[in-house]
């Protein structure tokens, strides 16, 4: 999960829009990110109920096969930002992976075509970045599914992947852009880079979940990754599993 149980984190909240409705069964490892709405009632309910449940550690963590490194960050703690034992733990864990991809999931996005970029976890991370030592980033925060082209300084592969949740009304930048292509009622549009993020690909059409404003709010959706040896596939999924887009990495 990438972050942010709307309104406010609270503990009501996380049981009963996150713990009551998260799938589980047995064999599967369940991880959380933190988010802003964690926060805003102090973290409280994602520390000690989401945590504890999902016998996760900490807000951050990490794990590897002989060909991936995945970590997650916390992003939220100081807001869109890292703190600095978080920033060494990762540059430790990335020394220590060897020739492993990186992978990255926050919910914070590193830079934004729709929205601000973040400036400050550019800045935390901007070792990794120069070396282009992150293969591909995920992340949440702005309620829009964007598939990014290769950034063309860091090389990697940035995906938004926030539309899973909380109806996002249609940006007229995006209802206006060119469509690059449609399948199963959905459309992807195209916009062009600017000074803050590459070009990319951004979800659009109606929301048919929204009874009686389908074509106010941008439709939900989900992400999936097959690993399978050195190889990945990521597929973007309508709310009902159709397939709506798939590439490898």
């Amino acid at each position: 999960h990438l972050g942010d149980v709307y309104y406010s984190g609270t503990k009501n909240e996380v049981k009963q829009r996150f713990l009551d409705a998260w799938p589980s069964s047995a064999g599967k490892v369940s991880r959380a990110l933190n988010g802003n709405h964690e926060m805003y009632s102090g973290g409280f309910a994602y520390f000690e109920d989401i945590l504890p449940k999902f016998n996760q550690p900490s807000s951050y963590f990490a794990v590897q096969n002989k060909h991936w490194l995945l970590a997650g960050l916390d992003t939220a703690q100081e807001d869109h930002a890292l703190d600095h034992l978080q920033v060494a733990w990762l540059k430790s864990v990335v020394q220590k992976a060897g020739d492993r991809k990186l992978i990255l999931f926050s919910h914070h996005q590193p830079f934004s075509r729709l929205d601000v970029q973040g400036p400050l976890l550019q800045a935390a991370l901007a070792d990794l970045f120069q070396n282009k030592a992150i293969t591909a980033w995920y992340w949440g925060h702005e309620h829009e599914c964007v598939i990014y082209d290769r950034h063309p300084q860091s090389g990697l592969l940035g995906r938004c992947i926030g539309h899973g949740g909380i109806p996002s009304p249609r940006k007229a930048e995006v209802l206006t852009a060119p469509t690059d292509h449609s399948v199963s009622g959905v459309s992807g549009k195209r916009l062009s880079a600017n000074a803050s993020a590459p070009a990319s690909l951004v979800l659009d059409g109606t929301n048919p979940l929204v009874k009686g404003e389908e074509k106010k709010f941008g439709p939900h959706g989900y992400l999936t990754l097959d690993f399978d040896g050195p190889h990945l596939i990521e597929r973007v999924h309508l709310p009902d599993g159709t397939e709506i887009y798939k590439a490898s990495v």
